[in-house]
């Protein structure tokens, strides 16, 4: 392929689209264009088919997608519509296009019952209405379209939109001890740096022989821990960046009630991806510190 690669992403208002974007703006040899849903519509075929018609990509890559947990637990006709129909949708008409479709999944699929880490390859048994929705989806788009990339990441942050990292700096803003579950495992992974791993894969994708690379991956940073190790190492950075902060402590998740359970151990190898397209994740402080540098300088409260 050559001359600029043009790549149509979904879900425009996402903190993982907001952090490619970012990364867009250095990639010159690739074209990204990104909507929101009012110019496309996943939930609707008639949207996806007259933006890729009019758009004519030479990749889709998925990042609309219903995430508030919690929310899908109230309300999960509304996750399935997004994340399952939603997918389907793309995966269906790039295919009658001959466009590869590149989607984002997520490690909650699993129950997190397994003690080692999970391989493309392991059970799938959702214990949410959420993880119930992006099966869902990674269903449609292995079936609808022969030239997919699904994604499994996991525990994403960014300088971006609510996620873990920007409320614990919210919280601990406030000088009081928080209480952090300890018997969550997983990959926290930021956004920046897998929008930086999402613009590699395209340039990698642009020639290669898809029945060879179709299929699920897991790409997600590589050091799995705590969400209380998580907090205690953001609170460090962000420590050494901006002077004391607070105290974190560790918690079960039995403490906290949630309409939706979570998985315990979600831990992802990411062995399948490292041997086909080579993983780059710097360490996790690295990861951290660029994003709380690009985040507003947190401030104390009052006391």
């Amino acid at each position: 392929m050559t001359g600029t690669t043009r790549v149509l992403v979904t879900g425009k208002n996402g903190q993982l689209s907001k952090s490619l974007k970012v990364v867009s703006d250095t990639a010159a040899d690739l074209e990204f264009c990104f909507f929101d849903r009012n110019t496309l519509d996943v939930t609707k075929a008639q949207s996806c088919s007259s933006m890729i018609d009019r758009l004519r990509p030479n990749f889709v890559l998925n990042l609309a997608a219903y995430t508030k947990v919690d929310d899908a637990e109230r309300f999960p006709d509304n996750a399935h519509h997004v994340n399952g129909v939603g997918a389907g949708n793309l995966a269906q008409i790039s295919a009658v296009n001959d466009i590869p479709i590149i989607h984002i999944s997520t490690d909650y699929v699993f129950d997190g019952e397994k003690r080692s880490p999970y391989v493309e390859t392991d059970r799938t048994n959702p214990v949410n209405a959420y993880g119930m929705s992006k099966l869902a989806g990674e269903n449609s788009v292995s079936r609808l379209n022969p030239k997919h990339i699904v994604l499994r990441t996991a525990w994403l942050y960014s300088p971006f939109g609510s996620n873990f990292v920007s409320w614990l700096l919210s919280a601990a803003a406030s000088g009081r001890q928080l209480r952090i579950v300890a018997d969550q495992v997983g990959n926290p992974t930021s956004a920046l740096d897998l929008a930086k791993s999402l613009a590699d894969l395209v340039r990698q994708l642009e020639d290669v022989d898809w029945t060879s690379y179709s299929g699920i991956y897991h790409l997600a940073a590589p050091e799995p821990m705590t969400r209380f190790q998580w907090a205690k190492k953001v609170i460090s950075v962000s420590g050494k960046l901006y002077g004391p902060t607070c105290q974190v402590c560790a918690a079960a998740s039995s403490e906290f009630a949630t309409p939706a359970v979570r998985p315990l151990r979600t831990v992802l190898s990411m062995d399948k991806y490292q041997n086909a397209f080579g993983l780059k994740f710097p360490p996790i402080e690295k990861s951290i510190s660029d994003v709380l540098q690009a985040l507003p300088r947190p401030r104390r409260d009052a006391h």
